[in-house]
């Protein structure tokens, strides 16, 4: 990760550049398990599909020390974490549609897909096998981490650029400490729920962490009736006043 020009990540986003290169600010980790440190890095050209977010928040998440230390070794050095960031719209592609510049949006574990396959026409893109692309996975990371090189790097960073279809708008009425933990340990329990739980239906929450307390609240949210399954009494009570 350095300052010199980059190529495009993008699997199947319009290869037309409509600005160069970036250089801005992230925290860099340069091997396994070493401390981050703040550096230059350069961001790939904006194409006509992508958007430049100015990061303001990012959330940390045990799978950010994972990638940091390589325990399942598909990290690639130098590499710049976060996928649970927040930030504002600052340049928005001429092919993109629905985001202006002063939007809030968050940015979370993809930034790429194929968008051809079946799965990601079913809005599936977090299936995609033919062009799945991670955040701040490179080639380690096999069918996850697409790209030759690890350039674009995570939401540590003062400006990300991404594609656009893969940022999410977030609303005025939602602020950033709620909605970075969403981004990866929500959707994570989301897509499970919104799948199998309908009204009346019997939800049993193992582990009533981060995770845990987010599926209790969605599950409730969905109609569920929800049993908190724990090892002992300790987070009973925190379980209750959730759900």
């Amino acid at each position: 990760m350095n300052a010199a020009t980059p190529e495009p990540t993008s699997i199947m986003s319009s290869s037309k550049f409509e600005e160069g290169p970036k250089v801005t600010e992230a925290w860099v980790c340069y091997e396994k398990g070493a401390p981050l440190k703040l550096a230059e890095i350069a961001l790939p050209p904006l194409t006509a599909t992508m958007i430049e977010v100015e990061m303001t928040h990012c959330g940390l998440c045990h799978t950010d020390l994972h990638m940091r230390d390589n325990d399942w070794g598909i990290s690639d050095y130098p590499i710049v974490l976060g996928h649970e960031g927040v930030g504002t719209v600052v340049k928005v592609g001429s092919c993109v549609r629905g985001f202006e510049t002063g939007d809030t949006v968050g940015i979370h574990w993809i930034r790429d897909s194929c968008q051809v396959c079946s799965n990601c026409c079913e809005g599936r893109e977090n299936i995609c096998t033919d062009g799945y692309q991670g955040t701040y996975l490179g080639p380690s990371a096999g069918i996850w981490g697409k790209t030759p090189h690890n350039t674009h790097g995570g939401a540590f960073s003062k400006v990300m650029r991404i594609e656009a279809r893969f940022a999410i708008q977030i609303p005025p009425s939602l602020t950033p400490e709620v909605i970075c933990p969403l981004l990866c340990g929500g959707g994570t329990v989301f897509e499970a729920i919104v799948e199998y739980v309908k009204p009346g239906s019997q939800v049993a929450v193992s582990s009533i962490g981060g995770l845990g307390t987010a599926a209790i609240k969605l599950a409730k949210m969905y109609g569920g009736q929800v049993t908190a399954l724990s090892r002992g009494e300790a987070k009973k009570d925190k379980a209750l006043s959730v759900g």
